[in-house]
């Protein structure tokens, strides 16, 4: 959905976190997931930056710049990514299989932080959240598909800059994709979790040009994130 309502500002303050271990800050009301940054919450903290290069070349600030707010309360986990993209890509125009090749925030989350891999397991998610509001990420049977009902998102523009607020529900690694009683993780005070962030960007030219990260590494190739949770930064819940 794209409506102007963009509200936030370019000379707010930002924090770039080189070893990705962030903090979030509870809020006292759930988050209205609309694309809009109006909760208290966001207007409370400054912006984290997501602008550690991963793959590709050396990006202009006009052609992407990213950063984010966090956030949580007991039942989600909330994000606020604002980017600047001076060509938004429709991640699925070529089809769920090439769900990576356009533009999309990709959430790393491994909820009790215990690494390992997660390919086509879920010991963690990586979630490739697209322009068209799905959650993304690999089956145990080896295949794309949707995790619509793990993530909550709304996407609203004002010219070429972007909001993407997400409510996340957090899995354990016993999540089973084939049944239907799964039941998310409560969150509180103290909890630390396997985070990091990044926006695959796209220019048109059917692939991803640029892989811009939160953290200054991701494994090999900073590309490992979507195979090895061990790479993941992290986030500290807090009150």
């Amino acid at each position: 959905v794209e409506l102007a309502c963009h509200t936030s500002s370019a000379d707010e303050a930002e924090v770039a976190v080189a070893n990705g271990d962030f903090e979030a800050p509870m809020s006292a009301v759930p988050v209205e997931v609309d694309g809009c940054s109006n909760d208290a919450v966001w207007s409370a903290q400054d912006w984290y930056s997501m602008n550690y290069r991963w793959m590709g070349a050396t990006v202009d600030s006009a052609d992407y710049y990213g950063r984010f707010k966090l956030a949580w309360d007991a039942d989600y986990f909330y994000l606020l990514v604002e980017v600047v993209d001076d060509s938004l890509s429709p991640t699925l125009a070529s089809g769920l299989a090439n769900y990576w090749k356009g533009d999309y925030v990709e959430v790393f989350l491994d909820e009790d932080q215990s690494g390992g891999n997660h390919q086509y397991n879920h010991q963690a998610f990586a979630y490739h959240v697209s322009t068209e509001g799905h959650a993304i990420d690999q089956s145990t049977a080896q295949e794309a598909v949707f995790f619509d009902d793990h993530v909550t998102a709304m996407r609203t523009q004002e010219g070429n800059r972007y909001l993407w607020e997400m409510a996340i529900k957090l899995y354990d690694d016993q999540f089973d994709e084939d049944s239907t009683d799964n039941i998310p993780v409560m969150l509180s005070a103290q909890k630390t979790i396997g985070f990091s962030l990044a926006y695959g960007d796209n220019d048109g030219n059917n692939s991803r040009e640029n892989f811009m990260g939160s953290r200054e590494t991701h494994g090999a190739n900073n590309d490992a994130g979507y195979i090895n949770s061990d790479v993941f930064g992290s986030v500290v819940l807090v009150e």
